[in-house]
């Protein structure tokens, strides 16, 4: 059994230290949990508009104190934020494990909107990683809204998706209907970690959730913070599978 915690709140916008402060408050409140997903761009804030290369300095600080944090508590965190690295900027997620490493930077691939794709270079590269006993892929926001970047993860092996997001209204759909959709087709779980309140031009949906393998929803957030949990068991994958698998189905229709 793995436990999954997604937090649906903000930092503080501007101020690492505040924020790394906020990761070690809920990092606690979340203790007895094997991942906890915080939103994207948790770490640094998300539209920062104006943001260009050389803007965020300290953000590698403060993801090693993050690290930390993931150390004293055993947990695995995603941490959404964004990376600068002086001459190009990208909207990541960024994997700290129990062990105080890092285990790998996922820059989100689906750029959605106008700022987004002026200020980001988009990733081209999946991640994931295990956790907790289950293997974990990494989408971000607009990614989960592609069927084939999440058919990719199922195909390689995940049995979750983690999605740190930047949901805004009016998309709520997004979260009311397509995740649980995305756990059906694919028969894994699914936790999509949402932003709360407002930012400059935006206010957010909430509505985190995690899903089961049958679409089910074991958690939902309103818009409000608040720490999710589910606790996601394995053998509710080999049940949904068991009938009918779609995975393996699909490969004996298309011969992949």
């Amino acid at each position: 059994m793995t436990r999954l915690a997604l937090w649906q709140g903000a930092g503080v916008p501007g101020d690492l230290s505040a924020t790394v402060a906020e990761v070690a408050r809920v990092t606690e409140a979340a203790a007895g949990s094997d991942i906890l997903v915080f939103p994207e761009g948790f770490l640094t804030g998300y539209h920062i508009p104006g943001l260009a290369p050389g803007a965020l300095p300290g953000v590698e600080g403060a993801l090693r104190a993050v690290a930390a944090i993931a150390a004293r508590a055993g947990m695995w965190l995603v941490m959404g934020t964004h990376l600068d690295d002086g001459t190009t900027l990208r909207n990541a997620a960024v994997i700290l494990g129990p062990d105080g490493r890092e285990h790998g930077r996922y820059a989100k691939r689906a750029l959605f909107g106008a700022w987004e794709k002026a200020t980001f270079a988009p990733g081209t590269t999946p991640v994931s990683f295990d956790a907790g006993g289950l293997r974990v892929g990494v989408a971000i926001c607009y990614d989960v809204e592609f069927p084939e970047l999440i058919r990719a993860h199922a195909l390689a092996g995940a049995q979750l998706v983690v999605v740190p997001t930047a949901l805004m209204v009016p998309h709520d759909r997004v979260a009311r209907q397509i995740v649980p959709v995305r756990a059906l087709e694919n028969q894994i779980f699914m936790g999509y970690a949402n932003r709360a309140g407002t930012e400059p031009g935006l206010t957010f949906t909430g509505l985190s959730c995690i899903c089961g393998p049958g679409g089910e929803v074991l958690a939902r957030a309103g818009a409000e913070p608040v720490l999710l949990t589910a606790d996601l068991d394995p053998a509710a994958l080999r049940a949904e599978r068991a009938e009918a698998c779609y995975l393996s189905d699909l490969a004996e229709l298309t011969g992949l």
